[in-house]
This record gives structure tokens, C-alpha cells and sequence, in this order.
């Protein structure tokens, strides 16, 4: 074989191939598409609802021993709220649910004070950043 038959073969597949292209292209556009209903409930139907009984607040104890973390940012919110504490040169990040060093859980931020709860105790360290 010769150098042109070899140009015609590469040519002739090639085109071959575009036009199945176009002709799976072309089905694929005419077939009917099937869209589906979505069910998203309305945001003002949802309830929220905590697990911490304001009644229970009363036979907790309040204890700081071995909690000396200082607060070096926040940022608060009614469900959205992380703090970022320091403790000797270590800084920990902990967003609204999660545990500090896996122990303390951070329940709640506000402009006066910080809450973690471990074990039915409550720890609270006083808000200072930026004032």
C-alpha cells in the first residue's frame, strides 16, 4: 500500500466517526426528556428543636478545673457558631456540636461568654475578644 491509500482509510474512518457523532448527538437531542418532581418542604414548616431542657440547667455544675483555654475568636449565631481557643501554643477551631479535644462539647457563643458541656458539667469562659 501506498502512502494515499493510507491517507484515504485514516479520512474515510475518521469521517465515519463524525458522523455517528452527529447522528448520537442528534438522537440525543430529540429524545424526550424526563424531568422529576422534587418535594423540597418549606423552610417555615421546619421546627427546630434542642436538646438541652432549660429546666436541667439548674442541677448542673458549674467548674472551670483544667479548662484553661483562652478565646482568641469567635463568631456567634443563633445555629451557626465557631470559637477558636488557645491553651499553651496549641489553637483549636470548634464549630457549634463538635468537641474540643473530643471531651467538651461546644453548646453555645454569645458576646459575654462561651459554654461547653462534658459529662452533664458546664464550662464557660468569658467573652474578652475585641473589647
Amino acid at each position: 500500500m501506498n502512502a494515499i491509500n493510507i491517507k484515504k482509510i485514516i479520512i474515510s474512518s475518521s469521517v465515519i466517526v463524525a458522523l455517528l457523532m452527529i447522528l448520537y448527538t442528534a438522537m440525543q437531542i430529540m429524545k424526550e426528556s424526563s424531568i422529576r418532581q422534587i418535594d423540597i418542604p418549606n423552610i417555615k414548616n421546619i421546627e427546630f428543636s434542642s436538646n438541652i431542657e432549660p429546666s436541667s440547667k439548674s442541677n448542673l455544675e458549674l467548674t472551670n478545673n483544667n479548662f484553661d483555654y483562652e478565646l482568641i475568636g469567635y463568631r456567634s449565631g443563633k445555629r451557626d457558631f465557631s470559637v477558636i481557643l488557645k491553651k499553651g501554643n496549641m489553637e483549636y477551631v470548634v464549630s457549634g456540636g463538635d468537641k474540643l479535644e473530643g471531651i467538651y462539647e461546644l453548646v453555645s457563643v454569645n458576646e459575654d461568654e462561651v459554654v461547653f458541656s462534658n459529662q452533664g458539667k458546664i464550662y464557660k469562659i468569658k467573652n474578652t475578644v475585641g473589647k
